[in-house]
């Protein structure tokens, strides 16, 4: 199913912005804390016959970059560089490995050698609801793994190694780990634990330049100045050993700026020792998903599986829950670039969210109407003269653990047209689309009591940047926000592409979330017994029209409503993205979406658009995989995933063919050491890696109507 086992992937707790990263054959991988990427060290996991001093070959799953320098030359200037250690490290070969990659595990094989990584998919339980043992089972920060060798064939010794290599800063634990149990601290915030699951073994700690000194060092294994780490286990003929690992950070200081945190898990454990202890006494504990989701999973076909798992393992590396003056503050970070909530990947974490952990959805909400709302005004570019504009929100919270001001982004800049411009139009609608989905799906009418001002001035903010003057209103987006200046222009989430996606005003992709989003104030307004509800309905009603006004001969839609235009004369897929949201209203949306309701036509010309698109050719990439924009070779597979979702389950058009390819792009050469990217321009990852947005694909598991 998928043409290699040669990729990295994140093994990640919920909470924590920790993860163990590996799978990259002939790269760096291991562990790492509040960093966007992979931990960068060489991870030696393998064995070698005879005692851990004989001369001979350890052979490795290939986590590691080689053999490197001598290290104790920068200590020793007149130490022979070009001494011959007796023991040399070698990659097992790719054709000997087997690689079995599961929704909460990645399993390898290789000969009589068997390492599993677990990797939790919890439910966060609330705090204001749960036991301190219940939100310790969901927020331990670590990766829990086990390595195994069988050498009950063999007639000899067998040495099996489990070791990283951090440089300077790696330290011995000699206080706080339960009897039998060894392990490491790195730089105090990080830290790895062993304990062997038999009495057939003994387990030897080692700390030196390189693992083969390591292993070769009988009378002192263990040397203060090394920054290679781990241990060793001299397995008798005839024996089998398990060794139980587990991998964990713990950050007892303040966590950010700008608003002062701590990590939630300080206050459910007393320190990276209690963290790894409290590990390895579950290291047993079997993981498992709600039955339904299990259930629906296992009927998807074998690729959308992988891209799920995959998806799903790297979304909790980015995630931390944090302490705010005793209460918690959700945050998921975006992928390499850390920027902290980043409001158009929330709406699409939504769906995954509100599977497993709605409440952090209200978290998410509540945070951005506290702390990162802002009411601005609404101009025509070029234009000096300032019309009532609304509410909106930010397009993040700040970046890498620095929070920014109230009411501005890390990311937003004045007087731009491209990236880095105001994102005002499409946050409003993220935000209003988030509410009305959390409310739909969970009845909570406490909530939506206390947020009535809010969805009242979402309303107004919405109408004002269609037209401060009803009698011009369109029902989409003709004005840009004051904050843009008077050379810059709104842009979407799609912005670095070209005008197709990347302008606001005026776009297809941005009229039909607009729409959606007229739908959803409309059913709270409904719910609130407010009757601007109507007023909501009658713009999704003129935004429907408008659309379907801009329909060309062949049936297509145009990228951008404006002739002149270079986004005129592209066709985009994510016309239909916005359907998604009153797919997932009940009862409400199912009567907005109905092919005799008051959405008909609307909805026939979108899935005419789709259709023609999908035959045309110019939105498919030459190895098959889906293009979302016909005039540009940027795609996301987050967006792709949503595309496929409504085009399957509302439109009944197959796109699964494309899953091969979209399965390519994340494990070809040049985008495998990232885990999971989004972004890939003609099928290479050029941004937005080591990313949480993609488990937007677990719409797939959802069956409309």
């Amino acid at each position: 199913m998928t043409p290699t086992h040669n990729y990295n992937a994140q093994h990640s707790p919920a909470g924590a912005f920790f993860s163990f990263t590996c799978g990259k054959f002939g790269s760096q991988g291991g562990i790492a804390a509040e960093k966007g990427g992979p931990g960068d060290q060489d991870i030696h996991i393998g064995y070698k016959v005879g005692k851990a001093a004989d001369p001979g070959e350890l052979m490795c799953l290939p986590f590691f970059k080689g053999a490197t320098a001598d290290e104790a030359a920068r200590f020793d200037v007149e130490k022979d560089t070009q001494t011959q250690n007796p023991i040399r490290v070698r990659a097992i070969e790719s054709e000997q490995i087997d690689r079995d990659y599961q929704l909460l595990s990645d399993n390898w094989h290789a000969g009589p050698m068997r390492f599993t990584i677990q990797t939790p998919c919890p439910s966060i339980p609330n705090p204001e609801h749960a036991s301190t043992q219940q939100l310790r089972k969901a927020l331990r920060p670590a990766v829990n793994a086990q390595l195994q060798f069988d050498n009950t064939d063999s007639s000899e010794t067998v040495t099996m190694v489990f070791g990283m290599s951090f440089g300077p800063g790696a330290a011995q634990i000699h206080q706080g780990l339960a009897k039998r149990r060894v392990g490491f601290a790195i730089q105090q915030t990080m830290g790895l634990a062993f304990e062997l699951a038999d009495d057939n073994a003994t387990l030897t700690a080692y700390q030196h330049f390189t693992v083969e000194n390591g292993l070769a060092a009988k009378a002192q294994p263990v040397f203060g100045l090394g920054g290679a780490v781990g241990v060793y286990v001299e397995i008798p003929a005839g024996a089998r050993t398990t060794l139980n690992i587990t991998l964990a950070t713990y950050n007892s200081g303040i966590a950010t700026t700008g608003i002062e945190s701590r990590y939630y898990y300080t206050r459910l454990f007393g320190s990276l020792t209690d963290v790894l202890n409290d590990a390895l006494d579950h290291v047993d504990d079997p993981l498992t998903i709600d039955a339904a989701y299990q259930k629906a999973y296992d009927q998807l076909t074998a690729e959308k599986q992988w891209l799920i798992a995959h998806a799903t393992h790297s979304y909790f590396g980015s995630t931390q829950l944090l302490d705010v003056a005793g209460k918690p503050y959700w945050i998921v970070n975006e992928g390499e670039y850390c920027m902290i909530n980043t409001l158009d990947l929330s709406v699409d974490h939504l769906f995954f969210e509100m599977k497993f952990n709605p409440w952090l959805v209200r978290n998410v909400l509540d945070r951005f109407v506290e702390h990162y709302s802002y009411f601005d005004q609404v101009t025509l570019p070029g234009s000096d003269k300032l019309y009532p504009g609304g509410i909106s929100f930010t397009h993040d919270q700040g970046v890498l653990n620095n929070f920014t001001p109230k009411g501005y982004s890390s990311y937003e800049v004045t007087e731009e047209l491209g990236c880095f411009s105001y994102m005002t139009q499409e946050q409003l609608c993220n935000w209003s689309l988030m509410a009305a989905t959390y409310v739909s799906q969970t009845d909570d009418q406490t909530w939506l009591d206390s947020q009535r001002h809010v969805i009242g001035a979402c309303l107004e903010s919405m109408l004002n940047r269609d037209h401060h003057d009803p009698a011009k209103r369109t029902g989409i987006m003709q004005f840009d926000s004051s904050r843009c200046g008077r050379t810059g222009q709104e842009i979407t989430t799609y912005d670095s592409l070209d005008h197709s996606l990347a302008q606001a005003r005026n776009n297809l992709y941005i009229a039909i979330k607009g729409w959606a989003t007229y739908l959803g104030l409309a059913m709270m307004l409904q719910q609130l017994g407010d009757d601007r509800a109507d007023e909501a309905l009658l713009a999704a009603k003129r935004a429907a029209r408008t659309v379907c006004e801009f329909v060309q001969d062949d049936g297509t839609l145009p990228a951008v409503f404006e002739e002149e235009n270079p986004g005129y004369q592209s066709r985009i897929l994510p016309a239909i993205e916005g359907l998604v949201y009153p797919m997932n209203w009940g009862q409400a949306g199912q009567q907005w979406l109905a092919s005799d309701g008051p959405f008909a036509e609307l909805l026939s010309v979108l899935q005419k658009h789709t259709q023609k698109l999908l035959i045309w050719g110019k939105n498919h990439y030459l190895d098959g995989g889906i293009r979302l924009s016909s005039t540009s070779g940027n795609s996301w597979l987050s967006k792709i995933s949503i595309f496929q979702h409504v085009a399957q389950e509302f439109y009944g058009l197959d796109t699964s063919s494309s899953d091969a390819a979209h399965i390519g792009w994340i494990t070809g050469s040049e985008s495998s050491y990232f885990a999971m990217s989004d972004q890939f321009l003609d099928g290479i990852a050029k941004g937005s890696k080591y990313y949480p947005r993609i488990v937007t694909n677990w719409l797939w598991l959802d069956r409309w109507k």
